[in-house]
């Protein structure tokens, strides 16, 4: 963070390894939302009139500095969960047409495979059942045997990806995304994973990812859910197709990922233990929406 003469300014360098054009594409599209009324953090340009420069293996680029407050994963103001959903409703809004590759395509749903995602499971289950002396084995055992399972029945749900509406989104859009001012959300940060997606999927994972339900009890509040959708749905519409087929939508993507177990099982990272917790958490975040997903088919398709 610095003063200039000109104002507040946030120098950003990014890990090695950063692609040149991946900084490009978010610096564009950061500053295109800027100019459409989207309150975002704009990247300044250099005297070459570049968005960034390079200094060795790194890349640097200069934004403009947001006064605010940020949350954590599960401390996030349940106040401004609306207004969180509104928002996401006029990113969609501005990038309904806005160039960006297009992830969890045609491409995408034929290339899972049950039976790989399945052996994928029991190999980690095999590592697992090596570590009788770990604490967590058990827990760890049970949630991949239920997500082995899994595998085969959500085979099905590819079928609602036919007829959503797919459009430019955020890509990691939740709580931890924002900062806050007093009385409003003063700005959306990181569109690194921008893409084309279902749009559903973008709302559906930031309700879940921002709730303080969700993340601190597992639980899914579906009238709480019904009331972020009708907010989104001031800016960006929604049909009967998108709403019904919403809580299948993410269940399918979220099916296919392991993330958290490996990490624990088979690396030394240093954060093992919080990957572990992620992966238990978002595995029960799982049985509550496969329990619960034609209720809250139900309950969306009300608010048309």
């Amino acid at each position: 963070h610095m003063e200039t003469e000109s104002g507040s300014v946030f120098l950003k360098e990014f890990q090695n390894g950063f692609q040149r054009e991946a900084l490009l594409r978010e610096a564009k599209l950061s500053n295109y939302l800027a100019e459409n009324g989207i309150p975002t953090a704009k990247i300044l340009m250099t005297r070459e009139g570049e968005p960034c420069f390079g200094y060795g293996e790194h890349w640097i680029c200069l934004e403009e500095y947001v006064e605010g407050e940020a949350f954590g994963y599960e401390t996030f103001p349940q106040e401004r969960m609306l207004e969180l959903a509104h928002i996401l409703g006029k990113i969609h809004r501005v990038l309904k047409s806005y160039s960006l590759p297009v992830d969890m395509g045609k491409e995408w749903l034929d290339a899972y495979s049950a039976d790989g995602c399945a052996a994928d499971c029991e190999r980690l289950m095999k590592i697992a059942g090596e570590r009788a002396d770990d604490p967590n084995t058990l827990q760890i055992l049970t949630d991949l045997q239920y997500k082995r399972e899994l595998a085969y029945r959500c085979e099905d749900y590819k079928k609602y990806y036919d007829g959503v509406t797919y459009c430019g989104t955020h890509g990691d859009y939740q709580g931890c995304q924002v900062l806050c001012g007093s009385d409003r959300i003063k700005a959306v940060v990181d569109f690194s994973s921008a893409r084309t997606l279902p749009a559903v999927w973008e709302v559906m994972r930031s309700f879940v990812q921002s709730s303080q339900n969700c993340r601190q009890r597992c639980v899914i509040d579906i009238v709480a859910l019904r009331e972020y959708v009708k907010a989104y749905m001031k800016e960006f519409p929604l049909t009967a197709r998108d709403l019904s087929a919403m809580p299948y939508v993410y269940l399918f993507q979220l099916a296919r990922s392991k993330y958290g177990f490996p990490q624990y099982l088979t690396t030394n990272s240093e954060d093992r233990e919080g990957l572990l917790r992620f992966a238990f958490w978002r595995t029960e975040i799982y049985r509550q929406l496969e329990e619960k997903a034609e209720e809250i088919s139900e309950a969306l398709l009300k608010l048309l």
